[in-house]
């Protein structure tokens, strides 16, 4: 302990004379910045799009504002509920595989498989009187899947030692270290590994692991530098993976009531579990033309100890809780038209965060790699997602078929920050402002078909799409890929034995993303000193869910 106060001091003093005589820089990209909650982050948590369900409800890509008269409606509108006129009980479980698309060449394993739970709920029809103006109540309570975090990517590429500014991640912690004019005590100690701050943790693990080096100018004051381990005719091969496992849970209490058979009103209250956990892996190799040694400076002097490769371990996990409301209605002017339209508050989250990092490169004379560096401590993020407004119609051919159409309202913009863990260095007013900036209202539009050439015998099918969250052109989105655009098609069937039905769907998800770097040190002319090339990375997602369920 008696060492980092000293490397307190160390901090005032040299902070002064380093920002003095250097420029300020911006560092962000996909291997970076995950000392905190982006809010990328935020934004990817307040995504729900096309949910889960029952597989009647995905088979239709969850046109169901108006339609009702399924165990889904507590988490789209509740006033659905109002339609049932007796008990209804349902169990969905659902496969998902995911793949992905890289623009580099892909490395690793690039798909995933998960069993889950997409719906389980039960509907019970708790008053009913059809000489009574209020024709029924009804009281539903179910779990829904309504956001999914799994996926898996890899990929790799190069870039040439002429290739400036695209070279290595080690460049842009050295600018970070200067920034913070955080140094040793001497040459020859290491940065202490109990300094709280995790901002700087990549650039003191670079540090530590020999990536980097301190030396002194002409007028005394330190810098790093990367010159004596890593030789300016070096190429770096980058190889990144990304693994997310996780999902967001709703469990619902509902209540649903039918109003002379013409007007269905109906309530939830949603309380929401979230479990998102993310293994980041960055690794780089340095390499040079065949033949050639290393180089510590364009003169040709060698290097007698260059790094040849690293490798950057970070684990982010994120849980907790959240809570909204959802009010609905669904009218019938005529038998075969229906009317809907729902609100669903904003959600509030309170999240707690971990983060965890080490670093390793053929330097380190311990083991090659460092203590796991972990943040664990009070870290409490609480903000507000969108609120969502929905408007449905659905028409009814009589017993033979219906046609459903959905349009839905997201303000992302009004995203909220509540509490921050103390000392962060965001407030929760700079993240309205990037709110503002970044992010506007969505649109996502839903139809829904189904068939019955038997009255027991149903074919659906479904098409959505959701657009329009990012304000700007995709291309100022560099810092993290951050879905843009998400399509849907789905089908399925449906069948019913007794009191006992049976529906499959199969729904087919396609999340674009933008463009995104893995590191850059940007200065505050808007000029990047030193970046990755960018990628591309877009996700596909097979859902396949089969539904049980026994009226009674």
């Amino acid at each position: 302990m008696k060492r980092f106060f000293r490397l307190t001091l160390l901090v005032i003093v040299f902070t002064a004379m380093v920002n003095a005589t250097q420029a300020q820089y911006r560092f962000g990209g996909a291997m970076m910045d995950h000392d905190g909650m982006m809010g990328s982050d935020m934004f990817t948590l307040s995504q729900v799009n096309f949910g889960f369900g029952t597989a009647r409800s995905m088979a239709m890509a969850g046109a169901f504002t108006s339609l009702g008269g399924d165990v889904a409606s507590m988490g789209i509108n509740p006033a659905g509920l109002g339609m049932y006129r007796s008990n209804d009980i349902s169990f969905s479980p659902l496969m998902g595989f995911q793949n992905a698309e890289n623009s580099a060449m892909s490395w690793g394993d690039n798909n995933q498989s998960r069993f889950a739970v997409s719906n389980l709920g039960v509907v019970l029809n708790l008053y009913e009187n059809s000489k009574s103006k209020l024709v029924s109540v009804n009281f539903g309570f179910g779990y829904n899947r309504i956001a999914d975090f799994n996926y898996r990517y890899g990929f790799s590429s190069e870039s040439g030692a002429s290739s400036a500014p695209y070279r290595s991640i080690a460049d842009a912690f050295s600018l970070m270290m200067n920034q913070s004019g955080l140094f040793p005590e001497t040459n020859d100690s290491a940065l202490p590994y109990d300094f709280r701050d995790a901002y700087y943790w990549g650039g003191m693990l670079a540090y530590n692991n020999y990536l980097l080096d301190v030396g002194v100018d002409d007028k005394g004051i330190p810098f790093y530098t990367t010159a004596d381990r890593l030789g300016v005719n070096a190429g770096v091969g980058h190889t990144a993976n990304m693994q997310s496992r996780g999902s967001i849970g709703e469990y619902d209490i509902s209540f649903g009531l039918n109003y002379n058979n013409k007007l269905y009103l109906g309530f939830t209250w949603g309380i929401q579990s979230v479990n998102w956990k993310r293994q980041i892996y960055y690794g780089e190799d340095y390499l040079y033309p065949e033949g050639s040694v290393p180089v510590y400076s364009d003169d040709g002097v060698a290097l007698s100890e260059p790094v040849k490769w690293m490798d950057y371990n970070q684990a982010v996990l994120v849980n907790g809780t959240g809570m909204n409301a959802k009010i609905g209605l669904i009218y019938r002017p005529v038998e075969a038209l229906r009317l809907g339209v729902a609100v669903h508050t904003p959600t509030f989250y309170a999240l707690e965060r971990s983060y965890q990092a080490y670093m390793a490169t053929d330097l380190n004379p311990q083991g090659n790699t460092t203590p796991e560096l972990e943040d664990f401590g009070e870290n409490t993020w609480d903000f507000w997602s969108p609120t969502r407004l929905m408007f449905g119609a659905s028409y009814a051919f009589g017993r033979f078929a219906v046609v459903s159409v959905d349009y839905e309202r997201d303000w992302y913009n009004g995203m909220r920050v509540k509490n921050i863990p103390a000392g962060f260095d965001l407030t929760a007013e700079q993240y309205r402002q990037e709110f503002r900036d970044n992010y506007k209202g969505s649109n996502t539009l839903r139809i829904g078909a189904e068939v019955k050439p038997l009255p027991s015998f149903a074919l659906r099918a479904g098409y959505g799409v959701a657009s329009g969250a990012l304000r700007n052109d995709k291309s100022w989105y560099y810092n993290a890929p951050q879905i843009y655009k998400t399509t849907c098609l789905s089908a399925g069937a449906g069948f019913a034995v007794g009191a006992t039905t049976i529906d499959l769907s199969y729904q087919h998800i396609n999340n674009k993303q933008t463009e995104y770097m893995l590191f850059y040190a940007m200065d505050n002319n808007g000029v990047f000193d030193t970046a990755s090339p960018t990628y591309r990375t877009d996700l596909n997602r097979n859902y396949f869910t089969l539904t049980i369920g026994y009226r009674f």
